[in-house]
């Protein structure tokens, strides 16, 4: 694709008109748009603030009550880009730079994220009550890292080896979807800040078994309808808020360092239990990393005292 044809895809995409009669091939049944570029905002100028430098842009691309149905963007670079009122189904945005992306009211259906660049979008944005949805969406390798959440909906996608280091996903809620590789410092939440008026996170149906959850926090929520990870790295806790007592009662009688900063971490957990909650899952990496090789050992005979 040309310069010209660039500039001119995307002028009608922007103002949602047809492409048919542009002359543009197919891919897996969508309109072959690979390789574009979306205009590139421009920092115009930065101001200090007491909490983070703060940069004004030029050159944003808004999207308002626009339609994309079918389209494969796959290797674009579309930096910058804002959603409003918007609805893209059946479309693919593999390998594409998606930084800095914004959306309010958008629905993202039947849609492909495989190795994309989505760091520091805001893709829980909520609009008058409203929120994104994401349906049938696979983000497969995908970046999310620094990605921001008020709330937003997901429902039967797939995070497989997907970038989520130190995710906070608000008041989220989950249904249906399914987790694989690793998940490290992630929060799940039943509500999160600012999104009281909203339906809770109630994690249904959500499948973990094939996820290494390594400091991920599970904040109010009952997990009844979850699938934790299966292999010998986690331990699942039944009867967990009486679980969880009874580890750090044994553990703060103990002197040693390592026994009280696993009483420590276990009290973060402990703060975050769900309230009909009776499964919870722990790490023996995490439990590792904070208490050694004793600590450990400790740690997992008291729980094997107790699952006698």
């Amino acid at each position: 694709m040309n310069t010209d044809q660039n500039a001119e895809v995307w002028k009608r995409l922007i103002l949602g008109n047809l492409l048919d009669d542009f002359g543009l091939g197919t891919r897996d049944g969508r309109l072959d748009l690979s390789g574009l570029l979306a205009p590139e905002p421009a920092t115009v100028k930065t101001v200090r603030t007491p909490l983070a430098d703060v940069s004004e842009l030029s050159g944003i691309t808004v999207l308002n009550q626009i339609t994309w149905e079918s389209l494969d963007f796959s290797g674009s670079h579309l930096n910058g880009l804002r959603f409003l009122d918007c609805k893209l189904n059946d479309c693919a945005f593999d390998e594409c730079d998606c930084q800095d992306w914004r959306s309010w009211g958008t629905t993202f259906s039947n849609t492909s994220f495989r190795y994309a660049d989505l760091r520091k979008s805001a893709l829980g944005g909520v609009q008058e009550g409203r929120i994104n949805q994401f349906q049938n969406v696979d983000f497969t390798g995908a970046d999310l890292r620094q990605t921001a959440y008020v709330s937003a909906g997901f429902v039967g996608c797939l995070f497989k080896n997907t970038w989520l280091d130190k995710v906070n996903f608000q008041g989220s809620a989950f249904m249906d979807c399914s987790f694989e590789g690793e998940l490290r410092e992630v929060c799940f939440n039943r509500k999160g800040f600012g999104a009281n008026s909203l339906p809770p996170n109630e994690m249904l149906r959500v499948d973990f078994t094939g996820a290494k959850l390594r400091s991920v926090e599970f904040r109010g929520l009952n997990l009844d309808d979850v699938c934790f990870p299966t292999d010998p790295d986690h331990i699942v806790l039944d009867e967990y808020p009486q679980a969880l007592d009874k580890l750090i009662q044994g553990l703060q009688v103990r002197t040693d360092m390592a026994s009280k900063q696993l009483a420590a971490f276990l009290g973060v957990y402990q703060k975050w239990v769900g309230p009909m909650q009776r499964q919870g899952v722990l790490n023996k990496k995490d439990l590792l990393e904070i208490g050694g090789e004793d600590g450990l050992r400790v740690l997992l005979e008291m729980i094997e005292s107790q699952q006698r």
